[in-house]
């Protein structure tokens, strides 16, 4: 693992468990018959999105999302509930959600892959967060707006199958 791509708020193994991610998601891809190319880096900070997926004229970019711990201290990580990030850590990164580039989102499951379009999740988001509330801990951020002290950044919690009703496709791993 390269240390240049760790983010300066990662202590753990965030890097490393997202990579992970991207190479089975990869793999599976390949074997579902994509051509898959991995975005240049600067598209990956900057647009956030991971791979160019290509099958014969449909043509997809896509941003996957491992599976993330609850909590910083938590040990596992689990696919019970989603951190959507509605503001990056950086100032100037609007995040990816709002402002990433990717036609799909992959969020990454115990046995498979659940994949949105973006911009459905966009149009889905306000019938499930209270974008009026704000908290201070992780563990009241289920579907409110969390933002760690003295931090741009802004996250809500989501339960995984709230997405089953907007989902693209499910890919099993």
């Amino acid at each position: 693992m390269s240390e240049n791509k760790r983010n300066r708020y990662d202590h753990k193994d965030s890097l490393e468990i997202g990579e992970k991610a991207e190479k089975l998601f990869l793999k599976i891809a390949v074997q579902k018959g994509w051509k898959v190319t991995p975005a240049p880096s600067r598209s990956n900070i900057d647009d956030h999105w991971d791979f160019l997926l290509e099958k014969g004229d449909k043509k997809f970019t896509i941003d996957v999302k491992a599976m993330k711990r609850l909590r910083r201290q938590d040990q596992a990580v689990q696919d019970e509930w989603l951190w959507i990030e509605l503001h990056g850590v950086r100032m100037q990164d609007p995040g990816w959600l709002l402002a990433g580039k990717a036609d799909l989102i992959a969020f990454e499951k115990k046995n498979s892959f659940l994949i949105v379009k973006r911009t459905d999740l966009i149009k889905f988001l306000p019938q499930l967060v209270d974008f009026n509330k704000t908290v201070n801990r992780a563990c009241d951020a289920q579907y409110r707006i969390y933002s760690r002290e003295n931090r741009p950044d802004k996250i809500t919690l989501i339960e995984t199958e709230k997405l089953k009703s907007i989902q693209w496709v499910e890919w099993f791993k």
